[in-house]
């Protein structure tokens, strides 16, 4: 069982962790995130994939530049990430893996040739 001084640890550690991302992401991105409610659980993505919660006002876009660099930045982070992306319009969220994303982009790419 852990303690409260390891409970709190755990929290600064995963605080700590959350602001390197931000901050070795653009600007354009960490303004992004600046905006919206967004965290990490670790191993609570599918398959034991960290999980990224993205709390956004508006309607989800897959080709969304943003959701892309955003997808980008967490698998130089951390690798494969599954995302719960939270809109306005729904209580569900879209559950979408990073690899997919980044895919889907190059795919998108090269349709627009």
């Amino acid at each position: 069982m852990l303690t409260n001084r390891q409970l709190l640890q755990e929290l600064r550690e995963k605080q700590q962790q959350l602001e390197n991302f931000r901050c070795a992401a653009d600007k354009p991105l960490q303004s992004l995130l600046d905006r919206h409610d967004w965290g990490i659980v670790t191993g609570a993505g599918h398959g034991g994939l960290p999980l990224l919660t993205l709390r956004l006002n508006h309607r989800i876009a897959l080709d969304d530049p943003f959701l892309l660099a955003l997808a980008e930045q967490a698998e130089q982070t951390w690798g494969p990430i599954d995302f719960a992306l939270f809109s306005g319009e729904t209580h569900d969220p879209v559950r979408v893996l990073s690899r997919t994303l980044l895919d889907q982009r190059w795919r998108w790419r090269q349709s627009s040739r």
